[in-house]
């Protein structure tokens, strides 16, 4: 019976003890992520709407608010730029091409119309802020004898004739004269003028007065008034964006600028028999087109279609220094400045009469055929 107590007294102690030790592990044992994810309610996830594309928008399209979608997007994903509301974007401008379905961000699109991203030409980029590029036909002649090449400095110089006009009439002077029949009836000019005054010349004259016999008479012009020639320079220091026509897409491009004349045939180097060779094409540039100030673009314009002669004379790229303003070339200063006397009138002169100079003919201009 003793020992069936003892027994029993060994059992309780030994299961307090084990329940003990069960409760300190519990309480003391570490906390796992999945322990405390489950002891805590997860999250709720956010999602907010972003405009986009639903149709295509080309570049320069105004945006209308039937162009536009939208899609959500988890909040923690939303960056800056990217556009929440419709509305911000009506009456807006697309910069670029959009194609649809694509979200919309605030570099695509521009509140004003012109500011559109197109591709553009190559050369565009090349040409400095402020400045415009402008053509103007050329020659030989007024090209430096075409010594002049892309990204070359120039200075321009514009050679013009200059008559006296009537102002009311815009025409060249002397005006015709003409009698009048009736000088106290001019209701109709058509029927009181009666014939022309003129001679050759077809002007009105002026009345002098003989010194000697004091006798007056009329003088009317021998010819047509003549022009008057003047040269300046106008603009310095002036770079080219190109020298002959642009390439046009897909275009070939030739190596050279220059074309075989008139009436002639482009040469081909000799080749061995069993090569074939191609005559280099080479195309003299009948244009150049240089960067230029807005309002020296319009002046170019406006000399090309004067009729006024242009002429380009090459710099040297390191002499980019203005040089002061040279003076006009005309006759006055010509035989001024370089002293060149004007020839008395003498009672002889050469014969035979020389009204035009004529230039020598050299043994090397003359054609092989005339020499026979």
């Amino acid at each position: 019976m003793r020992r069936g107590r003892i027994f029993i007294y060994l059992s309780l102690i030994l299961v307090v003890v084990v329940a003990g030790a069960a409760i300190y592990w519990w309480t003391t044992r570490p906390v796992t992520p999945s322990d405390a994810t489950a002891t805590q309610t997860a999250p709720e996830l956010r999602y907010v709407e972003i405009v986009t594309a639903g149709q295509n928008i080309y570049p320069g399209t105004p945006i209308t608010e039937a162009m536009l979608s939208s899609i959500q997007i988890p909040e923690d994903k939303l960056v800056e730029g990217l556009y929440t509301s419709k509305s911000d974007l009506v009456n807006m401008y697309a910069r670029y091409a959009i194609s649809q379905g694509v979200p919309i961000t605030e570099s695509m699109v521009s509140v004003a119309p012109g500011n559109v991203n197109l591709p553009g030409s190559y050369w565009a980029p090349y040409i400095p802020r402020g400045l415009t590029a402008v053509s103007i036909p050329i020659d030989r002649l007024s090209s430096a004898a075409f010594g002049i090449r892309d990204g070359d400095y120039v200075n321009v110089i514009v050679t013009m004739l200059l008559v006296d006009i009537d102002p009311t009439f815009q025409s060249v002077l002397p005006n015709v004269a003409n009698t009048i029949s009736n000088p106290g009836f001019f209701e109709n000019l058509g029927e009181v003028v009666t014939g022309q005054i003129g001679t050759t010349g077809g002007g009105s004259g002026r009345v002098e007065v003989d010194e000697e016999l004091g006798i007056p008479f009329y003088l009317t012009p021998s010819e047509l008034q003549r022009p008057r020639l003047v040269t300046q320079m106008i603009m310095q220091n002036v770079q080219i964006l190109h020298v002959g026509t642009f390439p046009l897409p897909g275009e070939a491009v030739a190596d050279t600028l220059i074309a075989p004349a008139a009436g002639t045939e482009a040469t081909a180097t000799p080749a061995p028999a069993d090569e074939t060779t191609t005559a280099t094409v080479v195309v003299k540039p009948d244009i150049i087109t240089l960067m230029v100030t807005p309002q020296d673009a319009v002046m170019l314009t406006y000399l090309v279609y004067s009729g006024t002669k242009i002429t380009l004379t090459l710099r040297n790229p390191n002499d980019q220094d203005p040089a002061p303003q040279p003076d006009a070339a005309m006759l006055e200063y010509l035989l001024t400045q370089y002293n060149i006397p004007i020839p008395a009138k003498l009672p002889y002169a050469l014969q035979p009469r020389l009204d035009t100079l004529v230039a020598p003919v050299l043994t090397n201009d003359v054609p092989a055929e005339s020499n026979r």
